[in-house]
């Protein structure tokens, strides 16, 4: 869902003078947990500010059934004190990317504990990636936190290699920042430029990692696998790394009975190559049609004499103002084959078409797919591009159509629906024994688990 943005987000929140864990304050505020209260959402830097925007957009469908959304800045100075000053209220629950701001702890009797953990408020921790990118966000942490993946390939591999598993949840999607029909500005759209806003960054530099730092034998396996992943009966179906991995060790006559680790590690390697080789594919596709490419890293490119526009800016918001006005949207998937990305999301909230590689989900759901999808080969992608820039009413009229078709998959009932199911099995898990429990049923069971001594 979220690519290069998500992987960059701790990266860059480490750097904050507001560091998002191990923050213990001092209160005296009991916080309760109340179905319909207060909901907390927290993020940090982010590439683009995208973590900020999307946070927003993750919980502005709860803005009707919960008491107030609140929002925390990690990277602002009183953003303790704020939290603390909204657990004064019922809290629902808390809620970011990758789980930043659930180390929140209050002291309690001269100790530190956690108040999420200590006062039964469900965490949910948001994913738009593969687990083997920073799997520790990932691990059981304490009760009450949740896992939710954007795609249930994601959530696969996390139920896969993970041994201690937490509370978890394949979200169903919503559109992003969705305007009414009446709003759209269809005429400037008529006007504008397709957009591919994508961050890049070099297949080849990634090697070139592989070849200078890695053991011979690691690199060897990895290029092989590469370029399995890239071929041209590969390239268009869901990648199963994990899977390509452990049968390749096989036919090494190896046993793969390391340690989850190793194949994090590689199928992180993999996934991003895999990422990269797409969007330059794309992108040097495009480098010769009056289109705008938009985002940082591609430098691995040479814009000099090309039709297409290089834009660097990444920030989300001005990002959402140029789909407003472009007729079209190009996308790939992030490696995955059973929902849609982040970016048709935003496109279809706006009544923008897009243009994006052939997946499962969009054959499976719209007519005629064949019109705004391609296969990620140059001349498919220039010959589905090149027609809506020639006719870029046929785009508009698309775009539309797609919208609709979207707002009619992604009820945003259901998306609210999940989520409070997933939030009151994790507020049972960790609240106190129910009142009127018969008392036969030995609730929460204190030995559950554990060999009696």
């Amino acid at each position: 869902m979220l690519g290069r943005i998500l992987r960059e987000a701790l990266t860059l929140s480490t750097k904050s003078s507001a560091p998002p864990t191990d923050v213990t304050a001092e209160s005296g505020v009991l916080p309760t947990q109340q179905e319909g209260g207060a909901i907390l959402c927290f993020y940090g830097a982010s590439e683009g500010n995208a973590l900020e925007q999307l946070i927003r957009e993750q919980a502005r469908p709860f803005a009707k059934h919960a008491s107030a959304l609140h929002f925390f800045d990690l990277n602002s100075t009183n953003w303790r004190q704020q939290v603390l000053d909204v657990l004064e209220m019922p809290v629902w629950f808390a809620m970011s990317h990758f789980g930043v701001g659930q180390d929140f702890n209050l002291s309690s009797n001269g100790r530190s504990v956690n108040a999420w953990a200590a006062h039964g408020i469900p965490f949910l921790r948001l994913y738009g990636d593969t687990p083997a990118y920073f799997p520790d966000r990932h691990a059981h942490q304490y009760p009450g936190s949740i896992n939710v993946y954007s795609d249930k390939a994601h959530h696969g591999f996390y139920t896969r290699w993970f041994e201690h598993k937490t509370l978890s949840l394949t979200m169903p999607h919503t559109l992003i920042d969705p305007l009414e029909f009446e709003q759209a500005d269809f005429d400037a759209k008529l006007k504008g430029k397709i957009i591919f806003p994508k961050n890049g960054n070099s297949p080849d530099e990634l090697i070139d990692y592989w070849r200078s730092t890695l053991p011979r034998s690691i690199t060897s396996i990895l290029l092989n696998l590469a370029e399995e992943s890239v071929s041209q009966d590969s390239i268009g179906r869901e990648p199963r790394l994990d899977e390509r991995l452990i049968n390749d060790l096989a036919a090494r006559q190896i046993n793969p009975g390391f340690e989850p680790a190793t194949l994090l590690f590689m199928v992180a390697q993999l996934d991003d190559y895999l990422r990269r080789y797409k969007s330059t594919l794309i992108a040097r596709a495009l480098l010769d049609l009056p289109v705008i490419i938009r985002g940082k890293s591609w430098g691995h490119l040479d814009f000099s004499g090309r039709r297409a526009t290089y834009d660097p800016d990444s920030d989300m918001g001005r990002t959402q103002r140029l789909i407003d006005q472009a007729p079209a949207l190009v996308d790939m998937s992030p490696n995955t084959q059973s929902s849609t990305h982040d970016r048709i999301r935003r496109a279809a909230g706006r009544w923008t078409a897009f243009l994006t590689d052939e997946t499962e989900f969009l054959m499976a759901h719209f007519n005629l797919p064949h019109r705004f999808t391609f296969k990620l080969e140059p001349d498919s992608i220039q010959a589905i591009v090149s027609q809506y820039i020639d006719r870029p009413q046929d785009a508009i009229e698309m775009g539309i159509e797609q919208s609709r078709r979207l707002r009619q998959i992604y009820d945003e009932d259901q998306y609210i629906d999940a989520i409070t199911q997933v939030v009151a099995l994790a507020s049972l898990t960790i609240g106190n024994r129910p009142k009127g429990t018969q008392n036969f049923v030995n609730f929460p069971p204190k030995r559950f688990g554990k060999p009696i001594p």
